[in-house]
């Protein structure tokens, strides 16, 4: 029977407990949402106190049990696995024996001497255990950006530390939170119930809030010592910026080789201005640039890797990206009217140009850039746009996202249908063959396989070109290339050739922003340490920061998701400005503030 004599003091309260009803009482606080916090031991002489310590609504309720020295008392570690370390905590220190232990230490837990089953940190010895977990959807970020630390951070309304946890390991905090896919929001855990946290939503927040404390996105932050050690960087786009920005925040003397009239890569043609606004990509990259005293070569072309390491280089990055067009591989693909999506988005987004594509487009492919052809030609004022695309819709490589924007704007789509000849003339003609899904491919995805019956045909007045594109290394570089043209790497970004790394496009294949910074910082790191460095640290869980536990999880369940803030889809197609807008500080928090905080591991 449990003594009930509940005696508030400010935020704790105290329930007295017998042995039979201990369990039941610790069942009643885990059905309340309690957090568990500790157990301690008070020595009574003949008797032994054991309190157990619980969080509640934001007070502490503290459970107490009376029991004769010697006598065993049952674990908690049934309802409660974390307090395995206190309750082997109890045992070691003051002989308390508990009866179902989950993971008995059987009195090493705090020896001094250190041992294999030594757990906590003694005098002399291991480190403590990591009590913590990276969290899903930090796990599911390519760069493995603590999503769950700057959420918080957010929620606090510490914007401009968010701001610096994110470049910890992902340099570009404003064009992720415009330009990003997401993978993070897939690993959250809300993402089964529909709402997941807008992680995206959340790091523009934290970078445009920092723009508009700061007045702009350079921060005061310090190198480590000149190192004397110079690499050279071959290609502006974010993985040569990453990269760039890590060494030299390393020390080290980078010139960055860009031979572009500006920097950005496939960011600045790729994507196009009514995402990612043009102004806010060149800032950003300035900014970190800046902060790492990185020298910029604008125009500077290099072609031979023997002339540019004679120049001093110690080493040398490559990331020279990939900007080759992939052929449609059907007969008129070279008519007049047919262009390619890199030619299309570069006169737009890096010219300014304002083509002329008729009243009707056919878009020719299924991932992110025939999205971003398709809703650039509706821009251009095209009033028929279809995207025509070989598989079926669930197959499609675009983000969701992207599509459901697409549909929004009035985009057409044409699954299981590929092109067969382009009839030359104007209007141009299109032969298409329809198509049904086959057996996997190398990919998993079904392979289609063509339907029997007569071809379809549509008419177009421009035919864009948009399934892809690959890397073209220069001879002169020297080093070793895979059969599909890209750069070959080791584990550690390393080429054939000493000294020189290579990342991102040029040695992966086309890929996103997000996989782009991971593998600057990667190679980044080993180019540190073959330079005689320590390379930069591995994510670990902080078991600095305190977490509290959500209070109510079935509160936040209930909560709605932040809507993204965004301009009528009628009104967005008029011209390229950005359409997405900033979360005010409000919904910010308040979004954040939805966080399960699944990192923190109970």
């Amino acid at each position: 029977m449990v003594v009930q004599e509940l005696t508030e003091t400010g935020t704790t309260d105290e329930v007295h407990v017998t042995e039979e009803s201990l369990l039941p009482k610790v069942r009643e606080m885990k059905e309340r949402g309690a957090r568990f916090i500790t157990v301690t031991t008070r020595d009574m002489g003949d008797k032994l106190e054991v309190i157990y310590h619980f969080e509640v609504n934001d007070r502490v309720e503290n459970l107490y049990l009376k029991t004769p020295r010697g006598e065993p008392v049952q674990s908690i570690t049934g309802e409660y696995l974390v307090a395995f370390i206190a309750e082997n905590e109890c045992q070691d220190l003051f002989g308390v024996e508990f009866k179902g232990l989950a993971v008995d230490f059987g009195g090493k837990m705090l020896k001094v001497e250190a041992s294999p089953s030594t757990l906590l940190k003694p005098a002399e010895g291991p480190l403590p255990p990591i009590m913590r977990k990276l969290g899903k959807c930090r796990e599911e970020c390519p760069a493995m950006v603590d999503v769950p630390r700057y959420v918080r951070q957010v929620e606090r309304g510490d914007a401009e530390g968010a701001y610096d946890t994110i470049i910890e390991q992902a340099p570009l905090p404003a064009i992720l939170g415009r330009a990003c896919f997401a993978p993070c929001q897939e690993g959250c855990r809300q993402e089964l119930e529909t709402k997941p946290i807008q992680i995206r939503l959340l790091k523009r927040y934290a970078a445009d809030a920092f723009k508009e404390k700061h007045g702009g996105l350079q921060r005061d932050v310090e190198r480590k010592p000149p190192t004397g050690r110079r690499v050279a960087v071959v290609g502006g786009g974010p993985t040569g910026v990453s990269a760039a920005y890590y060494l030299g925040m390393l020390g080290h003397g980078v010139t960055l080789h860009e031979k572009g009239k500006s920097l950005g890569g496939a960011m600045l043609w790729g994507i196009p201005k009514y995402r990612l606004p043009k102004d806010v990509m060149g800032e950003e990259i300035d900014a970190r640039l800046a902060e790492a005293g990185v020298e910029v070569k604008i125009g500077c072309e290099v072609t031979s890797l023997d002339d540019l390491m004679a120049e001093g280089y110690d080493a040398c990055f490559l990331s020279i990206g990939a900007e080759r067009c992939n052929g449609l591989r059907c007969e008129g693909e070279d008519s007049e009217g047919v262009i390619s999506f890199i030619d299309l988005l570069t006169a737009v987004n890096v010219r300014d140009e304002t083509p002329d594509l008729g009243r009707r487009v056919v878009v020719i492919g299924g991932g992110n850039s025939a999205m971003d052809s398709a809703r650039t030609a509706k821009r251009l004022g095209a009033e028929d746009v279809t995207v025509f695309y070989r598989r079926t819709e669930g197959e499609m490589p675009a983000s969701l996202h992207e599509v459901h924007g697409a549909v929004e704007e009035g985009i057409d789509f044409d699954f299981l249908s590929t092109q067969i000849v382009i009839h030359p003339g104007k209007p141009l003609r299109i032969e298409y063959q329809y198509m049904v899904p086959g057996e996997p491919d190398e990919s998993g995805r079904r392979r289609p396989m063509p339907m029997e019956g007569p071809p379809g045909f549509i008419e177009a007045d421009t035919v864009i070109a948009a399934i892809g594109y690959n890397v073209l290394v220069p001879p002169g570089f020297g080093v070793e290339v895979a059969r599909r043209g890209n750069i070959e790497i080791d584990d550690d970004y390393g080429t054939s050739r000493e000294g020189v790394y290579a990342g991102g496009d040029a040695a992966f294949g086309t890929s996103n922003v997000i996989s782009a910074l991971r593998d600057g910082r990667k190679a980044a790191s080993s180019i540190d340490r073959y330079l005689g460095g320590d390379g930069l640290g591995e994510p670990e869980p902080d078991q600095g920061e305190f977490v509290a536990r959500q209070a109510d999880l079935d509160d936040i369940r209930g909560r709605h998701q932040a809507e993204i803030p965004e301009l009528d889809p009628e009104e967005r197609v008029k011209s390229f400005v950005e359409f997405e807008e900033t979360l005010e500080e409000c919904a910010a928090t308040c979004e954040a503030g939805r966080c399960w905080r699944c990192d923190w591991n109970e």
